[in-house]
This record gives C-alpha cells, structure tokens and sequence, in this order.
C-alpha cells in the first residue's frame, strides 16, 4: 500500500542519480550511515524532518522543497563553468537490459550489476555458487565440471538473444549448451562479476600485391660445379 511519503523518497532517490552524488557522500552530509541512508530512502526505516531537510539541502531541492510548502522559490543561481565548458549533466542510466526503467542505486546490488552489464553492452563473467544453481536449468554435464563454482559467459554481442529478465529474486537468461535454455540463477547465488570491454575488431592488414617484373628476365635456378 503507497504511503503518502511515498512521492518525497522519490523525489529525493531520483535527485540522488541526477546529481552524480554517491550514498556516502550523502550519507556523511546526513550525519547517518551509508546503511542508514538507504534504508530510509527506500522506505524501510523513518525518515525524521530533519533529515529529509539535511538531504534534500544536499541534493539541491530547495527550489522543490519551496514548491511543495507553497512559498517563493530561491533565485536560481547561475551555472558554473570551468573554462569554456560546463558541468556535463549525469543522467539516469537506461539501456538494452530495460528501455523502461534504469539503474536502481537502492535495488538489490547483484541484480542492479547484471543490468549494467547489459545496459553498457559489456562482456560479463558471472560466478555462481554450484551448490545453488543445481536446478538452475543448466545440464547436469556441465554442472558436474564445476562443483563448487559454476562460471557464466554472457557476451555483448548475444545479449538481445540472452532475453535476460531481472527478477526480484532471480535471474533468467536463455543460454547455448547442447541445445538454447532458459535458466534461473537466484541473485543471492552470484558470487562475483567481471566486466570486460567488447573485442574491438580485427583489421586484416592489406595484402602486398605481388611485384610487377613485366617483362623482365625472371630469376632462374641453375647448378654449378665447384
């Protein structure tokens, strides 16, 4: 059931990935923990007015801290410019993984990773702990090869076809073994992920063109004595 803080945590997560702050940064402002921090933003402890002020003044939202109390707002102060260039916005992170929505930095860590591995179009190496994964989907063959850490591949360039969904308790991913299946690996099995950059292409260097002798003398083997 919606709670009517509801529309001010938001406020205050989506102001957080706008201005490019980290929780610890926030949280240090906030005089709170960084486990403090996202507890209260994500709704699972409470907030008191004065934290939600301290964070929302360190998050910039006076002008819609003004708005909401029905007062003047403050002057908008001028932007600041280092030399001929200005501050680059930071926006919100949307991609392959979910053209609806993007990166949750208060979500469940493993699960918010994979996205951005998929979002940013990277190679990814995942490690799950075997004794989780054993109904997985995978095929008993392969399982039986990693024992005690079953290691998943997942390159860029077959991400459309992995049709990846991020579950709230699981992964599901459509792998190539002996056949295409669609396996579900629990988010509390991923043990690490490795990112790696795309392979750049290849370029083949041009082939010499064989010499043009025209019509030369062309070189003969001949024997001599000594």
């Amino acid at each position: 059931m919606a709670r009517p803080s509801d529309p001010l945590l938001q406020m205050l997560r989506e102001a957080l990935l706008k201005r490019g702050l980290s929780t610890t940064d926030l949280a240090a402002r906030a005089g709170l923990s960084r486990a403090e921090l996202k507890r209260r933003l994500a709704g699972q402890a409470d907030l008191t007015v004065d934290e939600f002020i301290t964070i929302a003044q360190a998050l910039e939202l006076q002008k819609d801290m003004a708005a909401l109390v029905g007062v003047a707002a403050p002057p908008e102060e001028t932007p600041v410019h280092a030399g001929a260039e200005s501050v680059p916005a930071v926006h919100t992170l949307h991609g392959a993984a979910s053209a609806e929505e993007g990166i949750d930095a208060f979500g469940n860590p493993p699960r918010e990773l994979v996205r951005a591995g998929f979002a940013f179009g990277l190679d990814m190496f995942l490690n799950f702990a075997a004794a989780q994964v054993r109904e997985s989907g995978v095929p008993e063959s392969v399982l039986s090869r990693f024992p005690d850490t079953l290691p998943i591949r997942l390159e860029s360039r077959w991400h459309r076809h992995n049709r990846a969904e991020f579950r709230e308790e699981e992964l599901q991913v459509s792998l190539s073994f002996d056949a295409l299946r669609v396996c579900t690996f629990p988010w509390s099995a991923l043990r690490s992920v490795a990112f790696t950059l795309p392979d750049a292409p290849v370029e083949t260097p041009p082939e010499k063109p064989a010499p043009d002798r025209g019509a030369g003398p062309r070189p003969v083997l001949r024997l001599v004595e000594d």
